[in-house]
C-alpha cells in the first residue's frame, strides 16, 4: 500500500533530506583519524538530526528550539575532531524556516557568532570558520525563500479553491435562471390551458381538443429548451467546439473558416467563450440562410482577445433579408455570461448578414 505525506510531512521530509550532509562531518578523520566514540557520537547526533522533523503531535519540537538542538549537537561533537560545523549550517536553514522573521534573523546572528567563537576557542581554521558561516548564511537566505514560495502556493491553492467554488455557485444561479426563463413561461401556459380544456368539456369538445393540442405542442418545446439547457452545461474546450460547429456548418452546406488561434486563457473564460460560440454558430444554423461563415481569434492588444463570426446569406430575391441573430433569450443569455467575465458582445447587422464580435479584457 503506498504511503501519501500530507503537505507538513512533506516539507520535513525534504528537511531531512538535507541530512546527507551530515556525511561531510566524517571527512576530516580521513587524514586525522577517528575514534570509536567518535563514530557512536556522530551516529547518536545524526539520528536526532534526522528525527526531530518527524516527531508527531505533543512530542513535535518548536522550529526555533530545533535550530537550538542542531547547533548543540554540534558544540557536543567538538571534541571528536570532525566537520562540526555542518549542524550549524543546518541550525542555520532552520531558523530560515522560522515564521517570525525577526526571530530568524536573531536566531541566526546568535548561532554565526558561537560557531565563530568556538571555532577560535577550539583553535580551528578561520577559513574555514568563514566558509561555514558563508554557507550557512546561503542555506539560511534558501530556506526563506522556499518557505515564501510554499506560502504563496498554499495562498494560491486556496485562492483556486475558492474560485471553483464562485464559480459553481454562479453556475448554479445560471442554471435556475435559465431553467427558469425557458420553462417559467412554458409551464404556465400549459397550466392556463389546462384550465381552459376542462372548462370546454364535456360541451365543447372541439375547442378542448385544440387546447389538448396546444399543451402537447408547448411540452414538447419546453422539453427541448430544456434539453438545450442541458447540452449547454457540457464543459468543452473552445477548439472542440469550434472544430464540432464548423464540421456541423459544413455538414449543412455552409462554407466556413477559422482563422487565428484562440490561444490560452483561464478556464473559467474558456467555458463561457466556447458556450457563446456555439450558441452563435447554432443561431446560424437555425434562422441564417447563410452561404458562408468566417470565424476569428483575435489578439488586438495586450491582453485583449477578440472573437469574431460573420456570416454571409445567400441572395435574396425579396428585400426582407432575414437576420441569423435575434435578440432572444440565446442573445441575452450570451450577453449575461459574458458581462459576467467582464466582456461585451456587439451585433453588426449588414444588408448581407450579420457580424458578431466578443471582446474580453483583461484574463490575468
Amino acid at each position: 500500500m503506498p504511503i501519501t505525506l500530507g503537505p507538513r510531512s512533506r516539507i520535513a521530509f525534504r528537511r531531512s533530506i538535507s541530512g546527507i550532509y551530515l556525511l561531510l562531518f566524517p571527512l576530516p578523520w580521513l587524514t586525522r583519524g577517528g575514534s570509536l566514540a567518535g563514530i557512536v557520537a556522530f551516529i547518536a547526533g545524526a539520528a536526532v538530526f534526522l528525527a526531530l522533523p518527524f516527531l508527531p503531535g505533543r512530542l513535535a519540537v518548536p522550529i526555533a528550539v530545533r535550530a537550538l538542538i542542531y547547533a548543540f549537537i554540534g558544540i557536543l561533537l567538538i571534541p571528536f575532531h570532525g566537520y562540526w560545523g555542518v549542524f550549524f549550517i543546518s541550525a542555520a536553514a532552520t531558523c530560515g524556516a522560522i515564521t517570525n522573521r525577526r526571530l530568524g534573523l536573531t536566531m541566526l546572528a546568535v548561532i554565526l557568532c558561537v560557531c565563530a567563537s568556538l571555532t577560535w576557542l577550539a583553535y580551528e581554521d578561520l577559513i574555514g570558520c568563514l566558509i561555514t558561516i558563508i554557507v550557512a548564511i546561503g542555506t539560511f537566505a534558501t530556506m526563506v525563500l522556499s518557505m515564501d514560495l510554499h506560502q504563496r502556493n498554499e495562498a494560491l491553492a486556496a485562492a483556486q479553491e475558492e474560485i471553483r467554488s464562485l464559480t459553481l455557485i454562479a453556475e448554479r444561479e445560471r442554471l435556475a435562471r435559465d431553467l427558469h426563463d425557458t420553462l417559467g413561461q412554458s409551464l404556465t401556459i400549459i397550466a392556463l390551458k389546462s384550465e381552459l380544456a376542462h372548462r370546454h368539456l364535456p360541451h365543447d369538445t372541439s375547442k378542448a381538443q385544440d387546447e389538448l393540442d396546444e399543451i402537447g405542442q408547448r411540452a414538447r418545446n419546453a422539453l427541448a429548451e430544456t434539453r438545450q439547457v442541458v447540452s449547454d452545461m457540457r464543459v468543452t474546450s473552445l477548439r472542440d467546439e469550434l472544430a464540432s460547429g464548423v464540421a456541423a456548418l459544413n455538414d449543412a452546406g455552409i462554407s466556413t473558416e477559422s482563422s487565428g488561434e484562440p490561444g490560452l486563457m483561464p478556464a473559467y473564460a474558456e467555458a463561457v467563450l466556447a458556450f457563446a460560440l456555439r450558441e452563435a454558430l447554432t443561431n446560424i444554423l437555425r434562422h441564417a440562410n447563410a452561404a458562408t461563415c468566417h470565424i476569428a481569434f483575435r489578439q488586438r492588444a495586450t491582453a485583449v482577445f477578440e472573437l469574431m463570426v460573420r456570416d454571409q446569406t445567400r441572395p435574396r430575391h425579396d428585400s426582407n433579408i432575414l437576420l441569423s441573430f435575434r435578440e432572444g433569450n440565446g442573445i441575452s443569455g450570451m450577453r449575461r455570461r459574458l458581462a459576467e467575465i467582464d466582456g461585451r458582445l456587439d451585433l453588426t447587422p449588414r444588408p448581407d448578414g450579420l457580424t458578431l464580435i466578443i471582446t474580453l479584457g483583461d484574463l490575468s
